[in-house]
């Protein structure tokens, strides 16, 4: 049964929202080699001893901690997607699963990384990787979804804890291993590839654990309003990649092996469910994050040939003339997305995403009645979207209306607390305003979640001496500055 609703994500900040402060340091890079060192020097319990609190199970703090360190690292070895459409996209169906599950002992962080294999992976403490290339494979928004319930489940029940072993070295080694194979990293020391690629073997969840996920993540993806259908429709995806491609297996069926019996249960599970109500966007975003990410690897003429055949195929295709707007806008053609997205609103007229995307076209081509208009209406129709607050933000500031852009962007940051963009926009306006406290508040709070832990806490110390320790934002940061000292004794 599903646990009922204990308390609403929160949507403004607080410093003991994130629970990863805490006396417990690893250093990122330790992360790749602590498993290998494990494996080969008997005498490494006892460095570890001196690195981790213990030797026991990982509590959930140190699982916080494991997860920053990994992203930490993670952020050095891999390519993340920092588009904001993007990183909105995938954090919005992340949070309205989440909210069907009571209160969680983490914060979920979301990430998207820019590669075409077919994967996607949780670690410990709260954090969830996508891949592009499982994105782009996606048919529907659902089946997303149903991969998201399904890893969300995993942290939930702290799967990898119990699937690798009692302590937290083998969870931090798996994990460093697991990042080494996938990044080819180690390719210069003898032997590290394989032993890496073992490890990632290892990650495989057993089938109790998968069913679990499987079984709770349909539940929890149904219960936020997505098609269930989505969650065994990407299984059976991945049971087709492996029967067309049985060599190149697909990254994702390494640590999540699919059965059979995996899909036919959860074929039951949603089944059991009876009749749901599903409350997917129309048009599906999927196909706009789609057309962003070919853009982005540098497929822009294949995409704007497709979506120009579609169009002269069905010129009253709403969605189509939107894509290739979204198309011909990444591409600098505004005049021609400008037309398109206009053609598109008149067929479509209650569609917060395209509001949102004239609003931004209409500011970048210096039409700023017309922006506001549009941006408006978008809220209007979806007033708690942070990424319309921060792209007006962004509009006030070319009207060099810095006040109203605050507004904007303290509107985005208690919406999306976790999203670093608000407030680097932030630290940015305010120091326009000359309000440098501020400014250097913000900009170490934008520092912070991206895990740069130093130039944070030197931003927060710029930022007291500015502010004044007594005063009420000089009493947060010293929480925070404390908080952050402790964690790195």
């Amino acid at each position: 049964m599903l646990s009922a609703i204990d308390r609403p994500w929160p949507t403004h900040y607080n410093p003991q929202m994130s629970r990863s402060f805490g006396p417990w340091r690893v250093s990122g890079r330790l992360i790749l080699v602590v498993w290998l060192v494990v494996s080969s020097c008997s005498s490494s319990s006892q460095v570890a001893k001196d690195i981790l609190p213990s030797m026991s199970g990982p509590s959930e703090d140190e699982e916080v901690r494991i997860s920053r360190e990994f992203r930490r690292e993670a952020r050095k070895q891999l390519k993340f997607v920092t588009n904001p459409e993007v990183e909105r996209y995938i954090d919005r169906l992340g949070q309205r699963i989440l909210s069907t599950m009571g209160a969680q002992p983490f914060d979920y962080r979301f990430f998207v990384i820019q590669d075409n294999q077919l994967n996607a992976f949780a670690v410990p403490g709260g954090s969830i990787f996508f891949f592009t290339g499982l994105i782009e494979k996606a048919k529907t928004t659902s089946e997303v979804a149903g991969v998201l319930g399904h890893e969300i489940v995993h942290i939930k029940g702290r799967h990898m804890a119990r699937q690798s072993g009692p302590d937290a070295i083998s969870l931090l080694g798996l994990l460093g291993a697991f990042l080494l194979a996938r990044t080819g990293s180690g390719g210069q020391a003898a032997g590290a590839v394989g032993q890496a690629i073992a490890a990632t073997r290892q990650i495989a969840y057993s089938r109790q654990l998968e069913m679990e996920a499987d079984t709770l993540g349909v539940r929890y993806m149904a219960a936020a309003g997505y098609d269930p259908k989505g969650s065994v429709g990407f299984l059976k995806l991945l049971d087709q990649e492996r029967a067309l491609n049985p060599i190149d297996v697909p990254a994702y069926m390494m640590t999540h092996p699919i059965t059979q019996e995996r899909i036919a249960n959860t074929e039951l599970v949603i089944r059991s469910l009876g009749k749901t109500e599903i409350k997917v966007e129309q048009p599906d975003l999927l196909k706009k994050i789609q057309v962003i990410i070919r853009i982005e690897r540098r497929d822009s003429d294949a995409v704007l040939a497709e979506y120009d055949k579609l169009v002269r195929q069905n010129p009253e295709s709403a969605e189509s003339l939107h894509l290739l707007g979204v198309a011909q806008q990444l591409t600098g053609q505004l005049a021609q997305a400008k037309q398109n997205y206009e053609k598109a609103r008149r067929l479509s007229p209650e569609n917060p995403d395209l509001d949102r995307d004239l609003g931004r076209l209409y500011t970048q081509t210096g039409e700023f009645a017309l922006a506001r208009a549009a941006f408006n209406q978008a809220l209007a129709l979806d007033p708690k979207e942070s990424l319309t607050y921060l792209y007006l933000g962004e509009l006030y500031e070319k009207q060099d209306d810095l006040r109203a852009a605050a507004g904007a962007y303290l509107n985005a940051l208690n919406l999306s607390p976790f999203w670093d963009k608000p407030p680097y926009r932030l630290s940015v306006v305010y120091g326009k305003l000359n309000r440098l406290g501020d400014a250097y508040y913000y900009h170490g709070r934008s520092l912070l979640l991206q895990d740069d832990d130093q130039r944070a806490a030197a931003d927060f110390e710029k930022a007291l001496k500015v502010l004044g320790e007594n005063s009420p934002r000089g009493q947060l940061i010293k929480e925070e500055l404390a908080a952050l000292r402790a964690r790195r004794r």
